[in-house]
C-alpha cells in the first residue's frame, strides 16, 4: 500500500470515514448474511501495473517525441565469400539464434555436414536461409520494442532508449544481426529500468485516466479536476518524477471528488438490486465478496482498484442515471479533496 501514501496524504488526515466509505459499509450491513464479518483482506497483489489498466486518457498529455523509424523490411543479405567466411557467418548466425532462444538444431546439423565436406554451395544456401530466418525474428522483436517504447514515451522521457533504437535500426539495415541483437538486449534493459523507476507515475496516471472515464460514464463532468492531471503529465514528460508524483496524487483526489457523488448514488442502486436478488432467492455471495474488497480499497483510497471492483458489480444495475439533488456533490465529496484545477 506504500504506493498510495501520496494519495492519502493529498486527501488529508484519516479523520472520520468519508461518505463513500460509510455508504459501502451500510450496503454491506444490508446485504451480508453475516453482518459481523468485516471486509476480508484482498488476495496478494492488489496493485496492478499500469499496463493492466484500460488505455484511457483523461488529461491533455504533451505530445511524446516521434517514435524511431520502423524496420524497413528485411535487410540486404551480406555478400557471400569463400568457405572460411561462410563458416564464420553461419556460426555467428547459430550463436544469435541460441541467444534468441530459437531452435536451429536442424540447421546446425546441416552446417556440420557442409563444413566437413567444405561444400561452399551448401554453406552459402545455409547462410542465406539462416540470415533470412534470424533477420525476420529480430525485425519482429525490434517492432515490439518500439511499441513498448511508444507506450512508455507517452508518459516519461525515453531519450536514451531512442538513441539505442536508431542504432539498432541501422544495424538491422546493414545486416549486422549480432550488433542488432546486442542493442535490443540493452534497450530492453533500459526500458525495464525506466518502467521500474516510473511505476508510481504510470499507475497514478492510469488511475486518473480510469476515474476520468468512469466519471464521464456516470454522467459527471471531470473537466474542472483535470488541471492537476495535465500538470502532472507535463512534469513527468519533463523528467521531474519527484515533483510529478504528489501533483498526480492531488489529481487523483480531485477526480475522486468529482466522481464520488455519482459513485455513492450507484452504491445505493447496487444495494437495491442486491436486496431484490436476495429476496428472489439468488445467491449473492460473490457480489458481497466484491463489495468487501471494494470497501477495503476505498478505506485505503486505492480508487482504481475500487472502480475495478465496482465494474464487477455494475451489471446488477441498468437504466439512466438519476439527477443528483442540488448540493449533493459538495456533501458527498471526500474530506480534504481539492476542487477544480490546481
Amino acid at each position: 500500500m506504500g504506493l498510495f501514501d501520496a494519495v492519502r496524504e493529498a486527501a488529508g488526515g484519516a479523520g472520520s470515514d468519508p461518505q463513500y466509505v460509510r455508504a459501502v459499509s451500510e450496503l454491506l450491513s444490508a446485504v451480508e448474511s453475516d453482518p459481523e464479518a468485516g471486509p476480508a483482506e484482498p488476495e496478494a497483489g492488489i496493485l496492478s501495473p499500469a499496463a493492466r489498466f484500460p488505455p484511457l486518457r483523461g488529461g491533455r498529455p504533451a505530445a511524446p517525441p516521434p517514435p524511431p523509424g520502423a524496420a524497413v523490411g528485411l535487410p540486404a543479405l551480406p555478400p557471400a565469400g569463400d568457405v572460411p567466411i561462410l563458416l564464420r557467418q553461419v556460426n555467428d548466425y547459430l550463436q544469435v539464434g541460441r541467444r534468441q532462444g530459437i531452435d536451429l538444431g536442424a540447421y546446425a546439423d546441416q552446417v556440420q555436414t557442409a563444413a566437413g565436406a567444405r561444400d561452399r554451395d551448401a554453406l552459402e544456401v545455409l547462410a542465406r536461409d539462416l540470415f533470412v530466418h534470424l533477420a525476420a525474428a529480430l525485425t519482429e522483436e525490434y517492432d515490439s520494442v518500439v511499441a513498448r517504447r511508444n507506450e512508455l514515451s507517452a508518459l516519461v522521457p525515453t531519450a536514451s532508449p531512442d538513441v539505442e533504437l536508431e542504432s539498432c535500426r541501422a544495424a538491422l539495415g546493414m545486416g549486422d544481426l549480432t550488433g542488432a541483437q546486442r542493442r535490443l538486449r540493452h534497450i530492453e534493459q533500459e526500458l525495464g529500468d525506466l518502467e521500474d523507476q516510473w511505476a508510481t507515475v504510470q499507475i497514478l496516471i492510469a488511475e486518473c485516466d480510469l476515474m476520468t472515464a468512469t466519471a464521464r460514464e456516470l454522467g459527471a463532468d471531470p473537466e474542472p479536476a483535470l488541471g492537476p492531471l495535465a500538470e502532472g503529465r507535463r512534469l513527468a514528460r519533463a523528467g521531474q518524477r519527484a515533483v510529478a508524483e504528489p501533483v498526480l496524487a492531488r489529481a487523483a483526489v480531485a477526480l475522486w471528488a468529482v466522481l464520488s457523488p455519482r459513485f455513492v448514488a450507484e452504491l445505493g442502486r447496487i444495494k437495491d438490486a442486491l436486496l431484490r436478488e436476495r429476496a428472489a432467492g439468488t445467491d449473492v455471495g460473490a457480489y458481497v465478496h466484491e463489495l468487501r474488497g471494494l470497501a477495503l480499497e476505498l478505506k485505503h483510497r486505492n480508487f482504481a482498484a475500487a472502480i475495478a471492483a465496482y465494474r464487477g458489480l455494475r451489471p446488477l444495475t441498468e437504466g439512466p442515471w438519476p439527477a443528483l439533488a442540488p448540493g449533493a456533490e459538495d456533501a458527498s465529496a471526500a474530506p480534504g479533496a481539492p476542487r477544480g484545477s490546481a
